[in-house]
């Protein structure tokens, strides 16, 4: 029991400590909190504008469409952006690169915009309505490598341009959806010219992508252009990584570091949207997996922001007086939520046949030490942490509250482990059974993320705990990179993992039907059968939030009771943000902190080093 041990070793520490861990600003009903600008700079701040950002995973690429990773999708906030973003405040979507909000058509389906005057690409020339027809061509064709993320453009019928105004466009959609407007929100514009430059897509149309019989691998200048398109070096190579964002990845050393900087001359340096503005000169996105590094190099001041800490270093440094002087710090909830997820559907040979029966998932979640787990994780401030019970965030007002807590119950395992035909019958402790004439164990590997000590403790803890009945759990730390290989190849037995979602309505697609679990999308578990496939249809398809909400209980209802997952907890983000800067804003929407927004002050007390407007 060495997780619990640290555990009670920890608690005794901080009950020692003069400052009250129940002092520290924390988890509420709020989605956003603003720290006050520092009144005092002391002497030892450094007046560089550059911020050092804290994380403990590299993104697995930051290709505009092939990737699908949490640390990705902040980078590219800040090297592209999207038609549409999200306002963080009220969890509502506002104009990104378009004038306004689109025109919508009296039966619902088609959606027209208007391109902001003066947006340029890097090379001078003007973002165009063709560069989103190209886009919308990039992510649709069957042979670019997106299947988690080309459902989402699936609805899109056809792009209409107009010839007299090349920067409006107006999108014909399939079906009214819930997200006909708010899927722009998540995705990148794409420069044609730069990853098209023979207009190659230009002679295939949206309809022929969208069409399951189109044979794309029979046309021989597509599958150039595919080949060429989905190269890992326009992912990573930064000469290759072209983009509408304030910055530019300028340096990428692999395990160690990632840097931004500033665009000397670029559209949005007028801008006072807090989405476009740029006060840091350069922003590096620094990998550190150590949590006693991580302790060393934020009390010296190496590093600037973190929302990746664990609790325990966070706890820590709250315990610090001097870290005190120099840092901000507090918990905010977010739109997420942790799992372990089960193989639904393993091939028999890789992966033996263990959770295939309910039954089994139903007495593994019983097996799971979920109040043990949100202790050890977040110890004194395990209250303010929620229990997850199912695939929607308490956060948001479709969440399912009469879905009850799965409380940790041997006996009632071992009742249903009997049901499903497993036993410990030649007394070696494990529980086995036979399959097709194999005698089988209830042996796992659980797969987890080897960025954080916190996962490790998790494992071992569940481990510790599920041995208890007879079921060995082996744990397998892994970089992200092979973690969501392995995922999408449903090459595993369990993985511990977290989403992160948004407050905006959701479409349960990519995470719940089952097409996403046949096409290698994020549908990891193999969850999924006609009827909640039906229900996940209609609830993307329905426009009014009473039945809409109705629908989402009761696919809920269907997800728990199948249990692909063990459903955890709900993530609290722990932010830290270097009082040199001004214009702290914290968001339960992801990643939790705009770095872009982070003013410097000047060694001037309470002036700041730019005239730019505070958004």
């Amino acid at each position: 029991m060495r997780s619990l041990s640290f555990l009670l070793i920890f608690s005794f520490f901080i009950a020692c400590n003069s400052r009250k861990t129940s002092d520290i600003p924390g988890s509420n009903s709020s989605t956003v909190k603003h720290f006050k600008d520092a009144d005092d700079i002391l002497i030892s701040w450094s007046d560089k504008n550059t911020i050092i950002t804290h994380v403990i995973a590299e993104p697995d690429n930051l290709h505009p469409t092939n990737g699908n990773s949490s640390p990705r999708f902040e980078i590219l906030q800040y090297t592209q952006r999207p038609i549409l973003n999200i306002d963080y405040s009220n969890q509502t979507v506002v104009p990104g690169l378009v004038k306004s909000l689109p025109e919508i058509s009296k039966d619902g389906l088609k959606y027209s915009y208007i391109l902001r005057d003066s947006i340029r690409w890097d090379d001078g020339s003007l973002l165009t309505a063709d560069d989103f027809v190209f886009t919308a061509k990039a992510f649709l064709c069957p042979l670019t490598n997106d299947p988690s993320v080309r459902l989402y453009w699936e609805n899109i019928e056809n792009i209409l341009t107009d010839s007299l105004q090349p920067g409006k466009f107006t999108i014909v959609m399939k079906k009214k959806h819930i997200q006909n407007i708010s899927f722009l929100t998540g995705f990148p514009i794409l420069q044609r010219s730069f990853h098209d430059p023979e207009n190659i897509l230009s002679v295939f149309t949206l309809k022929q992508f969208s069409d399951t019989s189109f044979n794309a691998s029979s046309y021989s200048n597509l599958q150039i252009w595919a080949k060429e398109f989905n190269n890992d070096k326009y992912g990573r190579d930064p000469e290759k990584l072209n983009g509408l964002g304030m910055y530019k990845v300028t340096e990428w050393l692999n395990g160690q570091y990632i840097t931004l900087t500033r665009k000397k001359s670029h559209w949005t340096l007028q801008s006072s949207d807090y989405h476009e503005v740029s006060y840091p000169e350069k922003i590096i996105f620094k990998l550190n997996k150590d949590e006693a590094s991580q302790l060393l190099e934020f009390k010296s001041q190496s590093m600037d922001v973190s929302a990746n800490l664990s609790v325990n270093t966070f706890l820590l440094l709250y315990a610090d007086d001097k870290f005190q002087k120099n840092y901000n710090q507090a918990m905010m909830p977010a739109f997420n939520y942790t799992y372990i997820c089960f193989n639904e559907k393993p091939d028999g040979k890789n992966h033996k046949m263990l959770f295939d029966d309910v039954n089994v998932r139903h007495a593994m979640a019983l097996l799971t030490p979920v109040e043990n787990i949100i202790r050890l994780v977040y110890k004194q401030y395990s209250d303010q942490c929620h229990r997850a019970t199912c695939n929607v965030s308490p956060l948001k007002k479709e969440f399912n509250h009469d879905l009850k807590e799965i409380s940790f119950d041997i006996k009632a395992a071992e009742k249903l482990f009997s049901r499903a035909g497993w036993s410990d019958s030649d007394g070696d402790g494990i529980l086995n059974k036979k399959i097709n004439g194999e005698n089988i164990s209830l042996v796992a590997d659980l797969n987890y993320l080897s960025s954080s000590l916190e996962w490790k403790n998790i494992a071992m803890l569940i481990m510790e705990e599920m041995a208890k009945a007879g079921v060995r759990i082996n744990p397998v730390g892994m970089d992200l990179k092979l973690f969501l290989e392995k995922a999408k190849a449903h090459d595993f037995d369990l993985m511990l993992g977290s989403w992160g979602g948004t407050g905006l309505p959701e479409d349960y697609t990519q995470l719940w039907h089952s097409s996403s679990w046949s096409n290698h999308g994020s549908n990891y578990s193999g969850f999924g059968n006609a009827f909640s496939d039906a229900l996940i249809d209609s609830i993307k398809y329905e426009l009014n939030d009473s039945i809409r909400k109705d629908l989402s209980y009761k696919l809920q209802q269907v997800i728990y009771n199948d249990q692909p997952y063990v459903f955890l907890y709900a993530n609290l983000r722990r932010n830290v943000i270097h009082k040199r800067f001004a214009n702290q804003m914290l968001f339960s929407e992801k990643p939790g902190i705009l770095i872009n927004m982070l003013r410097l002050l000047s060694i001037n007390k309470g002036i700041t080093m730019t005239d730019q407007s505070t958004p």
